[in-house]
């Protein structure tokens, strides 16, 4: 019996290999195509002085950054390093591009106040309020409503904080890539973590993704650091906490189940499904638990778990939601507009919407559509710029947002072109964690964002999860050309 499951156990190691390994491949080569579609083919019009800029840039940057890297420093003088970068560059940008609270960050802000004020649960009740049918979005407010009572509601205080997150998750990269880089390699892709344009540009906007990040990054971080029961169950926290404020982190907690899951196929572990079980458990347990705890404490009538699944794939799949109505104001959305259009009754707008997306789904759906929506989404430049609500900046300066819209595109694009080289080398995928756990990662998000709603702005873990896999290829060509360098010296 034991040789019998030995068997398939192998088997099955063998199979799920090749099928992820193909999977990989696949996903990253269309991540490329989307690249050139929307980069070269449909023409973005970058002006030549900012296609300079962009360029020579960039250039310079990775040169700086990689000399940077071969500095003789230990792991505490790396960490102090990037933690004075961080906050000395994201202080100077905030100071420069002074972002304010606009759409969905000020109505955050303003249910924060509320809930500090005591006001927030009466208007959380109403069923035409923000809260009530965007419910996912009051951990988040819970958040910032305790920043308020201790550092006040002066926008300042939030930046610094908001600056502090950013410059841990930068940390926590360097110290993810140290478990299988050297210190070199390790600091390099940190560093330019920092100054990759799309995540400084998002610094100062309160934003639930940075938090976010951080604490799926950590998560990230206690999986592959070592196969005990304890990290997994620190991962488990992390990942708990992570969706409180932002729900898209349930993405990661099921990259990590599958890829453990994996693992256990693999080693053959028994232990190792056990953990699984238990990361899994703490997971849901610690999140009713929360959920209940908004509950009792009537901040979240309805708890904080989403409560119209059906609306973000109606987006996704058809572009618009029941009514048709477009959205406003981010008070006023297309789902406010829906939901008006049956008296707020919630009953009545789910079951309309489950028949239409059933409906969607047995006649026909808008492949065209929904392959430039995602195309888009995965080739296109971030939209960071337009959230700060500063537009006499964007006025004021449109080179440089053209140039670091150019850099930002260019050193995403090269971290795709770096995985699919990587992914295209390795022949055994499930053997290593460092390496299956983040590709999981952004083949999960690949996936769920092909149905529903996107924006470039949500690659936000994408980005993360490709500097952890992407780094040790860049590096290796920077190596190379400097000893082409020196050749031709």
């Amino acid at each position: 019996m034991r040789e019998r499951t030995t068997i398939f156990l192998e088997g099955s190691d063998r199979l799920i290999n090749k099928f992820a390994r193909y999977l990989f491949v696949l996903v990253f080569a269309f991540c490329l195509v989307c690249l050139f579609k929307t980069q070269v083919l449909q023409g973005t019009a970058w002006d030549t002085p900012s296609f300079v800029l962009g360029i020579i840039g960039t250039l310079i940057g990775l040169f700086l950054l990689f000399k940077l890297s071969l500095l003789k420093l230990s792991d505490r003088q790396a960490l102090l390093l990037l933690t004075l970068m961080g906050l000395m560059f994201l202080s100077l940008w905030n100071f420069f591009f002074r972002p304010v609270p606009v759409s969905d960050y000020q109505v955050l802000l303003e249910g924060a106040r509320s809930i500090v004020d005591g006001t927030f649960k009466s208007q959380a009740a109403r069923p035409s309020n923000y809260f009530r049918f965007y419910n996912f979005q009051i951990g988040y407010a819970y958040y910032l409503s305790l920043l308020m009572r201790l550092f006040g509601d002066r926008l300042l205080f939030f930046k610094i904080v908001e600056m502090i997150v950013m410059t841990g998750t930068t940390l926590v990269l360097y110290k993810t890539l140290r478990l299988f880089c050297d210190i070199h390699r390790s600091l390099f892709g940190a560093a330019l973590f920092i100054f990759f344009p799309y995540m400084f540009i998002g610094a100062g906007i309160i934003n639930n993704q940075h938090e976010g990040l951080l604490l799926e990054a950590l998560a990230i971080y206690f999986v592959l650091k070592r196969q005990s029961w304890s990290n997994l169950l620190i991962a488990a926290v992390c990942i708990t906490l992570a969706q409180v404020l932002r729900p898209t982190a349930v993405v990661v907690a099921i990259s990590i189940v599958v890829t453990l899951i994996v693992q256990a196929i693999r080693q053959k572990s028994r232990q190792r499904l056990l953990q699984t079980v238990a990361f899994l458990g703490v997971f849901w347990c610690l999140g009713w638990l929360i959920n209940n705890l908004f509950v009792l404490s009537g901040l979240a009538p309805y708890g904080i778990k989403v409560d119209n699944p059906y609306f973000k794939f109606l987006i996704g799949l058809t572009g618009t939601g029941v009514s048709g109505k477009p959205t406003t104001s981010a008070r006023k959305t297309e789902l406010y507009y829906d939901l008006k259009e049956y008296h707020f009754n919630y009953l009545l707008y789910k079951k309309a919407a489950a028949e239409k997306l059933k409906y969607v789904l047995i006649h026909g759906l808008n492949l065209q559509y929904i392959m430039n929506r995602f195309t888009s989404f995965i080739g296109n430049v971030d939209n960071q710029f337009y959230l700060a609500g500063n537009q006499q900046f964007l006025d004021q300066h449109p080179i440089m947002v053209s140039s670091l819209n150019l850099s930002g595109i260019t050193v995403y694009g090269g971290m795709i072109f770096g995985t699919f080289r990587r992914v295209t080398a390795e022949r055994w995928v499930t053997s290593r964690i460092s390496y299956l756990l983040p590709a999981m990662v952004f083949v999960m998000f690949f996936f769920v964002y092909i149905f529903l709603e996107t924006q470039a702005r949500y690659r936000f873990e994408l980005y993360y999860v490709l500097f952890i896999l992407a780094v040790p290829t860049i590096y290796e060509w920077m190596v190379k050309v400097q000893k082409k360098m020196f050749t031709l010296d």
